[in-house]
């Protein structure tokens, strides 16, 4: 049995009481796109507390039937079946009905004979600019469909996407935005439950329970020592999780909260972080070299544009953009008596695509910093800010870090810890100066929410034990991906799919 640490919510079936009223509470809805662990793994956790509250539930396991497969889509029913074996959402429905779930909670797709109606023109040529302008019913379908990109594509405004894949992109949203409304009219449902709300389908089903005015719950990865997250605000809503670190800090005991929230950073800081360690396994412990004497050393953290582009965010209010942001920064600094800049890349621009790290190295190249330190470099990003003066991100979590381990941070484009006190959010480039001049104080402590929510956010499970591998056990029944052979049959099938959708 696995030790139960303490979480921040102590039971989901106490959340959903709280957080829903009776109405909505009386019937909800769960649609899944995806294979992940823990995301299916949520699903079984909410359909078993919901049903103790007297909810009556319905379940859609969708993630083989959308147009274009989610960006969570491992396994294909089909080959699976053919090789024997079942997929991890086929597993976790055999599961709950062994555990007393009715079968009639299990839902199909409602609308057997689909068909788009009122999808929008595709853009000629589909760039991304304007593709994000693209509507469907009223709904943000062009932001929801960059979230899917296929692979190697960049995150540029004018790169003219796969016509083939935007048009087969468009009815993947158009399909599960159809369908998640016919299923809320048919069972009146009172809440939907979805993924995060960034990827394609989740903010299609989303958007149309909004339009309907269904209240929606977005489940997330837990922290570190616990199962899952559930919350009512969506994954990129910083305001809202930054209220909830105050909170769970205020409300965590005293005796403990400092230690747990601490050993994140410290794990992070001694690489035994197993989930950084594709960021700074390449790093060297405590390394580093070649830094430009100078009386003043400001050290800039770049962040993922990837992950920061589709926001609903005014970029005006953070310089337009992290490459304007990063070329104001260098004009500060060279009009500061003896100071220094350097620019510390992201290992993880190793794993994004070729266009986007080569413009990123081009953007750096134009503001030429002191010293720039690439993805590459065994530099040690920790070590690194150990010996700045004052430390600039455009959000990275390198910023929440330096402030924990004591430096002077300064943000200048959206995070999740600009709220907490640890950091100086600016928005101005006379700010820059003043904050080279006279940077913000350290304030470690100011930190420390941040760490405890990383490491104990959302919710255990109760229902369900973790076997490992990223298997799951219920009532004896193990939910668990497919068989080696259907994920590499399945694999093989999404990539020539992906060819023929991207091709020239």
């Amino acid at each position: 049995m696995n030790e139960v640490k303490r979480a921040e919510h102590e039971a989901l079936g106490d959340y959903l009481q709280q957080a829903l009223t009776p109405e909505q509470r009386e019937t909800i809805g769960l649609i899944t796109f995806n294979h992940w662990s823990f995301a299916v793994g949520t699903v079984v956790e909410t359909v078993l507390a919901a049903r103790e509250l007297g909810s009556r539930v319905v379940v859609g396991f969708w993630a083989d039937n959308t147009p274009l497969p989610d960006v969570g889509w491992r396994s294909s029913r089909l080959l699976a079946r053919l090789v024997n074996s079942a997929t991890r959402d086929q597993q976790a429905q055999k599961a709950l009905i062994e555990a007393g779930v009715p079968r009639s909670t299990f839902v199909e797709p409602p609308i057997r004979r689909w068909k788009p109606n009122g999808l929008p023109p595709i853009p000629k040529p589909p760039t991304r600019a304007d593709i994000r302008q693209l509507r469907y019913h009223g709904t943000a379908m062009g932001p929801a469909i960059l979230e899917m990109p296929p692979d190697d594509m960049p995150v540029r405004e004018d790169h003219v996407w796969p016509r083939r894949w935007v048009t087969a992109a468009m009815r993947s949203y158009a399909w599960a935005y159809d369908q998640a409304t016919a299923l809320i009219k048919q069972h009146a449902l009172g809440t939907v439950v979805v993924y995060n709300g960034r990827f394609t389908h989740d903010r299609a089903v989303a958007a149309a329970a909004h339009a309907l005015g269904v209240r929606v719950l977005y489940y997330d990865t837990g922290g570190y020592d616990t199962d899952f997250d559930l919350t009512e605000a969506t994954t990129h809503d910083w305001a809202h999780l930054q209220d909830r670190m105050l909170e769970m800090y205020n409300e965590w005991d005293p005796t403990d909260r400092d230690r747990i929230g601490g050993s994140w950073f410290d794990n992070r800081r001694a690489h035994t972080d197993a989930n950084n360690q594709r960021y700074t396994g390449i790093q060297e412990q405590g390394r580093v070299e070649g830094l430009p004497q100078a009386r003043k050393l400001v050290v800039y953290f770049s962040s993922s544009d990837d992950e920061l582009v589709e926001l609903d965010i005014d970029w005006q209010r953070y310089f337009g953009s992290q490459e304007h942001a990063l070329q104001q920064l260098a004009t500060a600094c060279r009009q500061q008596p003896d100071t220094a800049l350097v620019v510390r890349t992201h290992p993880h621009m190793r794993l994004k695509p070729p266009q986007d790290l080569a413009d990123w190295l081009a953007a750096v190249e134009a503001i030429s910093p002191d010293v720039h330190f690439g993805p590459d470099s065994p530099v040690d990003s920790y070590a690194l800010m150990d010996q700045a003066d004052v430390v600039f991100t455009y959000g990275s979590t390198a910023g929440v870090e330096a402030g924990y381990f004591g430096r002077p941070v300064v943000v200048m484009g959206p995070s999740a810890y600009d709220q907490l006190g640890c950091a100086r959010l600016i928005g101005e480039a006379r700010e820059i100066a003043e904050s080279i001049d006279s940077p913000p104080a350290p304030n470690s402590t100011a930190a420390i929410p941040y760490g405890l929510m990383m490491q104990r956010r959302g919710f255990t499970y109760q229902r369900q034990q973790h076997l490992g591998d990223d298997a799951w056990e219920l009532d004896g029944a193990v939910i668990a991906e497919a068989s080696t052979n259907a994920q590499k049959a399945s694999d093989a099938l999404r990539k020539l799919r992906i060819w023929w959708l991207t091709r020239a």
